[in-house]
């Protein structure tokens, strides 16, 4: 069953927009979400297997998508991401800087690894992937 939105259909039409975490929860749904008003969305994650899956699910409801692995908390991959991002599908018109995580778990039991983990991916990563995708031609 295609996916069906309140927006108008063709909000997104011709746009290109990134998804950090597109391979599950929020960033998955929101896809979905753009896909269906008209965007091709590019799904980034670190676990090809989900990406590709929740790309599959968009092209089966009549979108377009794209997936690529990258780990954002890396600062030479989220640029060589990008720059492979716009020579592959032009401008970026859209970021939704998605991708989180945590450890479900009480404060002290978390070490000091596990909480720099958790503010690299959350913090560090967003701001490379919105310093890098604002800066596209």
């Amino acid at each position: 069953m295609a996916y069906d939105s309140i927006f108008k259909p063709d909000l997104f039409a011709g746009q290109t927009i990134i998804i950090t975490g597109g391979g599950s929860g929020i960033g998955r749904c929101t896809a979905h979400e753009l896909a269906a008003l008209g965007a091709h969305v590019l799904l980034v994650g670190r676990k090809a297997e989900k990406l590709k899956s929740v790309a599959i699910e968009i092209i089966e409801d009549g979108g377009k998508a794209d997936w690529k692995v990258c780990d954002i908390r890396e600062e030479d991959a989220v640029k060589h991401l990008v720059s492979e991002l716009i020579q592959q599908y032009g401008p970026i018109h859209g970021l939704v800087n998605n991708a989180g995580g945590q450890f479900p778990s009480a404060l002290a039991s978390i070490n000091q690894k596990g909480f720099e983990t958790v503010m690299r991916t959350n913090l560090v990563g967003g701001f490379l992937m919105a310093r890098k995708s604002s800066t596209n031609p």
